[in-house]
């Protein structure tokens, strides 16, 4: 089963979550989708694996 979460951050901060993301779901990490708002704020959705029971 596939989890996605969302996270909202500004362009500066988007290297450090990313970063973040990668370290914390590894190879379950399937993707991140970034998209800006008209504001110049983005919004991040990290879609990953979640772990088998």
């Amino acid at each position: 089963m596939e989890l996605t979460i969302k996270k909202k951050a500004f362009l500066e901060n988007l290297p450090k979550l990313v970063e973040k993301a990668v370290g914390e779901y590894g190879i379950r990490l399937r993707k991140i989708v970034i998209e800006e708002d008209e504001k110049g704020c983005y919004t991040v959705l990290i879609t990953y694996e979640a772990k088998p029971r």
